[in-house]
This record gives structure tokens, C-alpha cells and sequence, in this order.
């Protein structure tokens, strides 16, 4: 037979304070009462009530029933506390918890009131039931996807969970691929799409045309100048938005900074809402989400360094797509004519630079394309060689295999064979007509090309032409000679 826990009325305490409970020799004995619970109830110790009491008891208590199991199903009335701990529930009450968080253990969840559910929140924020912070994520996520996503969680519980996933990730150094995967997919857009305005150059017109119809005060989607014009309308916008970036200069600062300011750093207080929780420690740590948004640890204090909505600047943002919208309907003839603001002047020119671009791109768009063939080019220098060998005479041909024999043995490097045998010619005064004539060569080529190759070397030319007959200049004979080790 069950036996009543007697709670004592004590008028003279305080609303916050704890009231005894007492519990009779009769209930202590009940075989229907699990040993491991009246354990577990006696080991609260009463203090001062602190925040920091009650956490200790928990995680005492908790510590203690980690790997207990119960089947149970004598009570079926309503707990009406929030986010319960173990002292705050009746035994009945605690017997059902257990029971539920057993069969929840092996992936079996079963609709329960919420408060038993952030008693088993409480539990995994603190690290009770898992081994390791991958564990403690991995039985969250298995939680919403067994609990939550069965819908037996109200809106709140599915809130809270969602993010504490996020916050447990960043306070316990997962990499930030995990983070991102529990992070508020409205928070992700935001980012995204700020980034994108941030940094447009590599992105496509459809990127930047929905970054701009996400912060737009009205849908850019309905302008007449995308429902009529389609791509080119979105190309046209996003060039808008190209153009101010790059042409935009007040007080040195750009338009994006204009708009959406600079990132702001501010108190981050990660799962704030949690009964019991572990924190992440003391250490610094350091998460980077993505381009407009990171969290970081110092000293135990948590920050949050992101684009703050209160910097945005809409009215300036709003006035730029509403006078650029008015333009492009003129150029586009689409929709109807709208009325130019006065205050929205200054951003006339950015439209029309925009429009100068897209002119542009349409004249390039319609001028023929000329495709050359370069695989034809073998083969005509394949037929220009045989040609060349039919031509050349018996002595000639010769000459060139001389001319190849000396290139085999020549160990210069900064002329080929044919050049440097000129030149070594032209070193001992004598006349190097028989190798340029022999090579198909124009002198005043020769004196080009050997006055380049040496250039670095000597500082100036070497090889003065006449326009048939070449000579080294006097002056650097001896260097010539040097170079070519004919000293």
C-alpha cells in the first residue's frame, strides 16, 4: 500500500525557502517505493536556497540515479512546475519520470508532460546519462527527432531545445560545420545574405538579388522590373549593387558599412533558460559561425560579435532600390512610371551606371564571335618544313647539317648554335654572310636577337648592321670573347 509523504505547513517561512518534508518510518519501509529513490531523496542537503545549492543537490542527486531504470504506470495526474528538479517532485511523480526516461534511453519515446522533459534536458546539460558532450548532442538531437518531430512538444519545449543544441554546441568547442547544423536557420539567412552584400564579386545575380530582397522594405520579386524583364531585370539590380559598392564614398566609408554598420560586440548568455547546465569552463574558446558572426569566451564570459539590426541604416538602404527601381522601368519600359523623391537624387547615378554596364554587355553580346582553329597550325608548319627541305640544295643542306653539329656542341645557353656560331665568327673578324645566309636569317634579325640574348650580360648592344654586314663593336670584343670563352 502507497503511503503519503506528509508536508509540514510552516506559516513562518518565507515564500522562496525550501519547507521540509517528512516522511514517515511506514513510507520508508513501502516495498513499492524503489530503495534507489528514498537514497537519492535523502541525499538533498538544505542550505540557503542559492542557485548554486540547488545545482549542487542535482548534480548529486542525478549523479546518483544516472543508470537507474523503473517500469511504472500508477500515476497519471499533471505536474505543474516548469522545469522541475528531482526534490520538487512527488515519488509517484519521480517513478514516472524514471520509467519514461528509461524507455526514452532506448530510443522509445513516449508522450509526457513537458516539465519531466527539461528534468531530462537538465540532466544531459550537466552531463548526466552521457559521457561526452558528442554523447550528451547526440541524445538532444535524438530527443527532438523522437520526441519533438512525433509531436508530443509543445512550442516552447521545441524552442528551447533548438537552442540549447546551438548553445551547448558553441560552449563545448564542436567543430563549426556541427554548430551551423543546430544554429536558427533564420540566423543563417540573415548571415548569408549579409555576406553577400558584403562581398558581391563572386557572386551571381541571383545571389545578390535575393541578398537584396531579403533586407528590402518592399518584395523586389513583384517589381515590374523582374515580373516583366525576368533575369535581365535581377541582372540589373545586381549590378546596382556592384556599382554603389564600388563607387560609394562618404567620409571613407562604403555603402555596405552605410547600411549595415560595423560588427558589434555584446554580452552572449548561452543557455540563460536552463535550470542546470555545465557552461564550457573558464578557458577561452572561440567559434567563428560564419562571415558576420562569431562567439568567443574570455575569462568564463561568453561575447557575441555580429551586425547588430539596431546599426542598420533601411531608410538609405530602401531609398537606393526605390530610385534605381524607378530608373530601370524608364530604360525597361516596364510597369508603370514612378515619381522621383527628391531626398532618393543621389542614388540616380548609381542606377545609370548600371544601366551604362548592362548597354554595354548587349553591345558585346551581339558582335560575331570569331573562332580560330589552332589545330590547324601543326600541320602547316609541317608543310612549310617540307617545303623548305625541297628547296634547299645539296650544299646547302650540308651547310645545315654542319650548322646542327656544332648546335649539338655548344654548351652556351645564351644563343643557339646558329647565333653563336656567328658571333664567334664575327670574333675573329671574319664574315658570318655563309651562316646567316645558310640559316634563311636577316642580318638585322641576327643583331636583334644577339644583342637581347647578351643585353643582361654586357648592358648594352654588341652587334652594330648596316643592313647587310654586321660587326661587334670594339669596345666589348673582350667581353664578347669572355662570354663565349674564346679568350
Amino acid at each position: 500500500m502507497t503511503k503519503e509523504i506528509i508536508i509540514e505547513n510552516t506559516n513562518n517561512l518565507k515564500e522562496d525557502q525550501y519547507k521540509d518534508t517528512s516522511i514517515t518510518a511506514s513510507a520508508l519501509n513501502d516495498p513499492d517505493i524503489p530503495a534507489k529513490i528514498w537514497e537519492m531523496m535523502q541525499l538533498y542537503e538544505y542550505g540557503d536556497g542559492s542557485f548554486e545549492q540547488q545545482k549542487k543537490n542535482f548534480i548529486r542527486q542525478g549523479e546518483f540515479m544516472k543508470d537507474f531504470e523503473d517500469s511504472y504506470d500508477g500515476w497519471s495526474g499533471k505536474c505543474t512546475y516548469f522545469s522541475p528538479a528531482y526534490h520538487d517532485l512527488t515519488l509517484s511523480q519521480l517513478r514516472k519520470y524514471f520509467t519514461w526516461r528509461t524507455s526514452a534511453r532506448k530510443g522509445k519515446f513516449q508522450p509526457i508532460e513537458s516539465p519531466f522533459v527539461y528534468l531530462y534536458l537538465n540532466e544531459l546539460l550537466c552531463g548526466i546519462g552521457a559521457e561526452t558532450p558528442e554523447e550528451t548532442l547526440k541524445k538532444m538531437a535524438d530527443l527532438e527527432s523522437g520526441f519533438v518531430i512525433s509531436g508530443y512538444a509543445d512550442t516552447l519545449l521545441q524552442m528551447h531545445l533548438k537552442s540549447w543544441m546551438f548553445e551547448y554546441a558553441v560552449t563545448h568547442d564542436f567543430q563549426p560545420e556541427t554548430v551551423m547544423h543546430y544554429a536558427d536557420p533564420r540566423i543563417l539567412a540573415h548571415d548569408t545574405y549579409l555576406s553577400t552584400l558584403r562581398n558581391p564579386a563572386a557572386k551571381k545575380d541571383d545571389e545578390i538579388f535575393m541578398a537584396l530582397s531579403f533586407f528590402a522594405e518592399k518584395d523586389l520579386f513583384l517589381s515590374p522590373v523582374v515580373t516583366e524583364c525576368g533575369s535581365r531585370g535581377k541582372h540589373l539590380f545586381a549590378e546596382l549593387w556592384k556599382c554603389v559598392l564600388s563607387r560609394f564614398n562618404k567620409d571613407d566609408t562604403d555603402f555596405f558599412t552605410v547600411c549595415f554598420g560595423e560588427p558589434q560586440t555584446s554580452r552572449w548568455y548561452p543557455l540563460f533558460n536552463a535550470l542546470f547546465r555545465d557552461d564550457g569552463g573558464d578557458s577561452d574558446k572561440n567559434c567563428v559561425l560564419n562571415e558576420c558572426r562569431k562567439y568567443f569566451c574570455r575569462g568564463g564570459i561568453w561575447y557575441e560579435e555580429s551586425f547588430s539590426r539596431i546599426q542598420f541604416d533601411k531608410a538609405k538602404f530602401n531609398a537606393l532600390l526605390h530610385e534605381a527601381e524607378r530608373v530601370f522601368r524608364k530604360y525597361l519600359k516596364a510597369g508603370k512610371a514612378l515619381r522621383l523623391k527628391p531626398d532618393e537624387t543621389w542614388a540616380t547615378q548609381y542606377a545609370e551606371a548600371a544601366i551604362a554596364a548592362d548597354k554595354k554587355a548587349e553591345i558585346e553580346a551581339k558582335r560575331p564571335k570569331i573562332n580560330i582553329d589552332l589545330s590547324g597550325l601543326d600541320k602547316i608548319r609541317s608543310d612549310a618544313a617540307l617545303t623548305r627541305e625541297s628547296l634547299l640544295t645539296e650544299e646547302e643542306t650540308e651547310t645545315e647539317t654542319e650548322v646542327e653539329t656544332t648546335k649539338e656542341n655548344e654548351e652556351n645557353t645564351l644563343l643557339d648554335a646558329v647565333h653563336t656560331e656567328i658571333l664567334r665568327t664575327l670574333l675573329k673578324k671574319g664574315s658570318a654572310d655563309e651562316y646567316i645566309t645558310a640559316a634563311h636569317l636577316m642580318p638585322s634579325v641576327v643583331a636583334d636577337t644577339i644583342n637581347a640574348a647578351l643585353f643582361d650580360e654586357i648592358g648594352d648592344n654588341v652587334i652594330e648592321c648596316n643592313g647587310k654586314t654586321l660587326r661587334i663593336i670594339e669596345d666589348y670584343v673582350e667581353e664578347v670573347a669572355e662570354i663565349l670563352g674564346a679568350r
